[in-house]
């Protein structure tokens, strides 16, 4: 039976805690799993695994099996990811540590760098590393916990109706954060809707487990969910909520005023980034963190890679909140961008997997713009042109908007904020810009 033969893998993996599904990376003694993609297929990788290096493969091809003999290093399943899974499932159950999942439509890795800064003050903590959060990569995430963890940050990711569901089985959390609900991958989800019915499955896992949600009362999705949980640690903007704070300030950094008194001044551009700190001191008072903590490793936390990222260079402020975009997520950054003071120029790209919404959603925020009174900016790629019929401003791609700023540059000393979906790379639009 595979069960039995999960359990031998947990032991395995015990006396050398390392696995690859790369066979061209294969640190010795590794355990091996032969995954399968478009693309791709391990199996056929198993053989050259074993002599470079793997101490076992896990395959689930019978050809690949028979080909290899009997070998007690070969490890034959019905299926090499389910066994990657519940492997990860049997450790995390085995290391018997504090699991906090995260979901939501934006915010989820902010949340969790914030947290991970604030809870390792505290306790040795084991966070999701870059984008290992589906479902392949939060099997992984798991089994990368050194022994001694105390305290496991999983983000959960979905494109599709049915990953949340599938990553809290192999995650098993005890604690819940889902940091909003937004117009995240409508292709895939459909509505607002489906996205708030997808997302709500972590929720539900723990509701079902005893299981504590930390919930944002300022998302009127989130807060009709929270009536029906039985274990809740509400956060927001009212004071009845069990953490709450006034915002203060926005650029550039979020600043807020607790409950408590404490005022704090984080490197988080952007009034959308307030309920992400917010969450961060919800979740720390519950782990016994005291605020003074808490505030001196939110102040501390500079954000990376394109998320929230304010650099200053070349006479310009860059703000790049371009790792990714959704009409959310691009609403309520243009509407903190509005209330800045000084000369403001934008950069936007495509919203990608909207499906039927790519017209609508795009012509909004182009009326948006209007509303905000947001007239220096360019965009790029084909959904927002269409919307902007013949605009000398709209450019295909990235590559050539750069070259159109080279010819017409951005006046000295102005804000420049760029926002885009990952597949646009609008960063590339002022790469120019960004050297020194």
């Amino acid at each position: 039976m595979d069960f039995e033969i999960y359990s031998r893998l947990l032991e395995l993996y015990k006396e050398n805690p390392v696995v690859s599904t790369d066979s061209r990376k294969l640190p010795k003694g590794c355990i091996f799993f032969a995954l399968k993609g478009p693309s791709f297929d391990g199996n056929q990788f198993a053989a050259k695994a074993l002599e470079n290096g793997a101490g076992y493969v896990v395959i689930d091809d019978e050809k690949v099996r028979k080909e290899l003999g009997e070998n007690p290093r070969v490890i034959y399943v019905h299926n090499a990811l389910k066994a990657l899974q519940e492997l990860a499932r049997l450790y995390r159950e085995d290391l018997a540590i504090p699991v906090i999942g995260i979901g939501g439509s934006n915010g989820k890795t902010t949340t969790k760098e914030l947290l991970k800064e604030v809870m390792a003050s505290r306790y040795k903590t084991h966070a999701t590393e870059g984008n290992f959060n589906n479902h392949i990569g939060l099997p992984l995430t798991l089994l990368s916990m050194p022994a001694d963890t105390e305290v496991a940050i999983l983000e959960l990711g979905t494109n599709q109706e049915g990953d949340i569901a599938e990553l809290v089985e192999i995650s098993e959390p005890d604690f819940g954060l889902i940091t909003n609900i937004g117009k995240e991958h409508l292709e895939g989800f459909g509505s607002i809707e489906g996205v708030a019915r997808e997302e709500s499955e972590l929720f539900l896992y723990l509701m079902r487990h005893s299981g504590l949600a930390f919930v944002n009362m300022d998302d009127p999705w989130l807060e009709k969910m929270a009536n029906k949980l039985n274990r809740v640690v509400s956060y927001g903007q009212d004071s009845s909520c069990s953490t709450s704070a006034t915002l203060t300030g926005s650029f550039p950094g979020v600043s807020l005023e607790l409950d408590s008194g404490i005022e704090v001044h984080s490197q988080l551009p952007g009034a959308y980034n307030f309920s992400n700190i917010l969450a961060s001191f919800s979740i720390a008072r519950h782990f016994d963190i005291p605020d003074w903590i808490t505030k001196t490793a939110v102040e501390s936390y500079v954000s990376q890679n394109n998320r929230s990222q304010v650099v200053s260079k070349n006479g310009y402020t860059f703000l790049l909140d371009c790792y990714n975009a959704n009409p959310s997520s691009m609403k309520v950054a243009l509407e903190s961008l509005a209330q800045q003071e000084g000369m403001k120029f934008f950069i936007l790209g495509d919203m990608l997997e909207l499906g039927a919404y790519e017209a609508e959603e795009h012509r909004t925020i182009v009326e948006l713009l209007r509303h905000l009174n947001l007239e220096n900016g360019i965009f790029i790629g084909p959904a927002f042109a269409k919307q902007l019929h013949g605009d000398a401003r709209s450019f295909p791609d990235s590559q050539s908007a750069a070259a159109y700023l080279r010819d017409h540059p951005i006046p000295k000393d102005s804000l420049i904020f760029l926002k885009g979906s990952r597949g646009i790379a609008v960063e590339k639009a002022v790469a120019h810009l960004l050297q020194d």
